[in-house]
């Protein structure tokens, strides 16, 4: 190294936690030296440029400070800076969620799905709604979704029928909760297929995996943003609708008991549907009973 990188990575040493919300410019001033020499540092050590290595600056200190760490380095942000960077940061993990992930992957996780007597998705903490939301458009395809949670409190029941017809998928991101890896370890041991869908593949989640779906994240902003999560699911979800032999019946079945259950309202200006499962007046006894 020359001596400006040398003091530019003795800085980021000292300042890590810093250097992670600092411009290149601002990094320079700090240090001494130009903008350029900054830039060819990060790409000395093996990034594409400074944004990329405050990113991992920015990662680390999520793994390692949490949410709370992230939020202290961060407070004063105007709103409006707020708005561009969750738009650039989502348009972002978007992409470098498709471009870890080949289509030939996605299509065979789908047809795992096609083939399975019974689906089965984990997810707890923040992956819990992730988990929620692909279990739930699962459920409106093939009729054989399920949450598979620690939660629900009769896992060893629920593990006896599980074998080799079952395909469980596991979310979870660094800072991995034990729970979902412990529910893939014994999916995978009771002969189900395992996906997993997560962050890096040294994830503990994706050594019990048969198939591996990667999720950008970034560091960018105080929220980690789940955006490339939901572009799987839309993906997975796309795909089996295409599935029309697989499929068209059960959502078919869906519309139909959306309608009778007066869950569907139309946007025509039309009479509104009634109360999902309630008529008027049952509201409004229950109503006269709480006065009483």
């Amino acid at each position: 190294m020359t001596s400006a990188q040398q003091a530019i990575a003795q800085f980021i040493i000292e300042n890590s936690d810093a250097v992670a919300f600092m411009t290149a410019r601002q990094l320079a001033s700090a240090v001494g030296q130009s903008d350029a020499a900054v830039v060819r540092f990060a790409r000395a050590i093996g990034y594409g440029g400074f944004s990329e290595l405050r990113d991992a600056l920015r990662g680390d200190l999520l793994d390692t400070q949490g949410l709370s760490g992230m939020q202290a380095q961060t407070a004063g942000q105007a709103p409006q800076e707020i708005h561009h960077q969750v738009a650039a940061v989502s348009d972002e993990l978007i992409k470098k969620t498709f471009e870890m992930n080949s289509a030939q992957v996605f299509e065979a996780v789908v047809k795992a799905f096609i083939n399975a007597e019974r689906i089965s998705v984990s997810g707890h903490g923040t992956s819990y709604p992730l988990a929620v939301y692909l279990s739930m458009h699962l459920n409106q395809c093939f009729d054989k979704a399920q949450i598979f949670n620690i939660d629900h409190g009769d896992l060893a029941e629920r593990f006896r029928s599980v074998g080799k017809t079952d395909v469980f998928v596991g979310i979870g991101y660094v800072r991995y909760l034990p729970y979902t890896i412990e529910i893939l370890r014994h999916a995978k041991q009771s002969g189900a297929t395992v996906v997993a869908i997560t962050d890096k593949l040294s994830s503990p989640l994706a050594e019990f995996a048969d198939l591996v779906l990667l999720s950008a994240r970034s560091g960018a902003s105080v929220w980690w943003s789940q955006a490339g999560t939901f572009a799987i699911a839309d993906t997975l979800i796309s795909i089996c609708v295409q599935a029309e032999q697989h499929t068209a019946h059960h959502m078919r079945r869906s519309d139909e008991m959306l309608k009778r259950l007066g869950y569907w309202e139309s946007g025509g200006g039309g009479s509104r549907a009634r109360p999902p499962l309630a008529h008027t007046g049952d509201v409004s006894a229950a109503n006269k009973k709480r006065t009483i």
